[in-house]
């Protein structure tokens, strides 16, 4: 558990990662894999004492979705999370503002830090005084829930030449939902794609989105601190 003092107010962050990444993210080998993590040697840097808590008048809990793009040295970069309303909205740009001065360990395969797409939540509870946060290293996608419960590790795709970004559209609005699934050793198969809003991308656009998710490498999902195979789900779009 972490504690510190904000406006005179006890403010509780608590990483629940804590324990389960001590376990699951042992000292690595060369020849072993590592999802990035929230857990920097450095305390200052995570991502939890970045994060300023919104003025909140009562008690709510606000639970945002997150993507970010985790660099080799670990820095934050393009962090954006899914809002509803404008009341989400403050919780978002405190996590984005705090994202921006947060350091994470990168994600490493091979013994080699690699840069990598993050989909993570972020938990924010008021209860009279106390002001908590919770993150989690998964988008909360039901179908790894339900197999391997709420605080699993996602797998986690590493950023490379994106083909998909000079074949698909510039201006014309499209969003997709590519799911995929992601085995132990980190390998994808079977990547399938549908329409969220906007035009229907050409065939040459929805193939180098799928070329994209196939010739990419991943770090597996985790649970218990064991590689796991997994659902993968990407949003794509302009």
């Amino acid at each position: 558990m972490h504690s510190t003092d904000l406006n005179g107010q006890k403010m509780k962050i608590i990483s629940l990662l804590s324990i389960l990444l001590v376990a699951a993210v042992p000292a690595l080998s060369a020849d072993e894999m590592r999802p990035a993590n929230f857990e920097h040697e450095d305390e200052k840097r995570r991502l939890h004492m970045r994060i300023v808590f919104p003025k909140m008048t009562r008690d709510a809990t606000v639970m945002l979705q997150c993507v970010s793009q985790i660099a080799t040295n670990g820095r934050m970069k393009e962090t954006g999370c899914y809002t509803k309303d404008q009341f989400e909205s403050d919780f978002a740009s405190a996590v984005i503002k705090g994202a921006k001065k947060a350091t994470m360990n990168p994600a490493v395969i091979n013994g080699k830090s690699r840069k990598i797409y993050l989909q993570f939540r972020v938990e924010f509870i008021a209860e009279g005084d106390n002001r908590t946060i919770h993150l989690y290293l998964n988008p909360g996608y039901a179908e790894n829930v339900e197999a391997y419960g709420y605080k699993y590790i996602a797998a986690q795709r590493v950023i490379g030449k994106e083909p998909w970004q000079d074949v698909c559209p510039q201006r014309a609005r499209y969003l997709l939902t590519l799911k995929t699934f992601v085995g132990e050793d980190g390998q994808s198969g079977s990547p399938n794609l549908e329409k969220v809003s906007g035009i229907m991308p050409t065939v040459d656009c929805r193939n180098a989105i799928k070329d994209t998710i196939l010739s990419s490498a991943f770090t597996p999902g985790m649970a218990d601190g064991y590689p796991v195979p997994s659902a993968y789900v990407e949003l794509f779009g302009n």
